[in-house]
This record gives C-alpha cells, structure tokens and sequence, in this order.
C-alpha cells in the first residue's frame, strides 16, 4: 500500500498514486516510458541514469551508476528496468549487466517496503540475434540459446530475488526499439 492517496479528479475516485523507477532512463526505452509517464497524473516518476534524461517535465532524478552499490532510499512502487551496457562480446557483457541488477535489487531490499512490481526490458539476444538468424516467430518459452547471454543471467537473478515476495515480475522481449517506437515501451506501464 502506498502512503499517498490521492482523488483522481477525471474519474471521481481514489487511487492510490503509483511511484515509478526507471533504471536506464537515457536510453531509447527508458526515455520513452519517461515521457509518457510523467504525462500521467497517476504516477510520481524517478528517473535513474549516469546523466541527466532530456525530458523535460516534472520528475526526480537520480544520478548515480548502477555498476556501483547505491545508497540512497528508492521508496517505489513500480520498477522498469531498462538499463544495459554493452561490452565487446557477450561472454564479457553478462557481469557487467548482472552486476548493475543486483546492485539495483540490493537497494531496493532496503529501501522499497512498498514495491509491487518489477519489469525487465530484454530484447531478441533472449532468442540469439546476436549469434546470427533464429527461429521466427520466437517465443519466450523457447529454449535458450547456447552461450552466455545477460538476460538469462539477470532473469535467473529476478526468480531467485522475487521467491518469498510480495512483489511480482514481468519481462518483454522488445522485437526492436526505436526512437518512432514510445507507443510499445509505453505499454509496460499498462500491466501495473
């Protein structure tokens, strides 16, 4: 449950206002679903990333790298995890990448008694397009592919953190983003 409750003057009704993490919140899709949540009088938004996201509207930002542990409080109801970094080849892109979850899920142990929900950003490496063509349509239930590849890292990660929780998970598996695509990263605010 949330602290504030606010009256939604469109529908008459009490909801209770929904705060949002964006983690990556200066890339394509974080940076999309930045620009449509913070039109939303729905949610408080908090935009986490190294620099300072060029939306502009009414937001926090927080500055910080999460390939280091993060100390502050992220009091949150709602994470979107849209942060990567990419690295020469797979094999040495998967710590790098786990290790900027697990710092993000560590801080959040402490400091988001009121998470409800995290969702994870992958895109079609999840089926081995970075190994060259794969089998279409993909499906998330496939078998992964062999070799390393972060987001099986980070979707192991998110299982064993959520065991026991009371928060839920998603993930999409984005065929393609763009900057022309806001309207798809837009829809991961719709499940929460």
């Amino acid at each position: 449950v949330c602290s504030s409750d606010l009256l939604h003057p469109a529908r008459g009704r009490h909801l209770l206002k929904k705060t949002a993490l964006i983690a990556g919140a200066t890339g394509v899709a974080g940076r999309n679903l930045l620009a449509r949540l913070v039109a939303d009088p729905e949610w408080d938004v908090i935009a986490l990333s190294r620099r300072a996201p060029d939306v502009p509207s009414v937001y926090r930002h927080i500055a910080a790298d999460l390939l280091s542990k993060l100390s502050m409080p992220l009091d949150v109801t709602h994470v979107f995890y849209t942060a990567y970094v990419e690295r020469q080849t797979p094999a040495i892109t998967v710590a790098p990448n786990l290790s900027m979850l697990k710092n993000l899920l560590d801080a959040l142990e402490i400091s988001a008694p009121n998470l409800q929900h995290f969702h994870l950003l992958h895109g079609t490496k999840w089926y081995g397009s970075h190994l060259g063509p794969f089998k279409t349509p993909a499906r998330e239930d496939d078998p992964r592919v062999a070799g390393p590849n972060f987001y099986y890292a980070q979707m192991d990660e998110i299982l064993a953190r959520q065991r026991g929780r009371k928060w839920t998970w998603s993930s999409r598996s984005e065929e393609h983003t763009s900057e022309l695509q806001s309207q798809s990263t837009i829809s991961y605010a719709v499940f929460c």
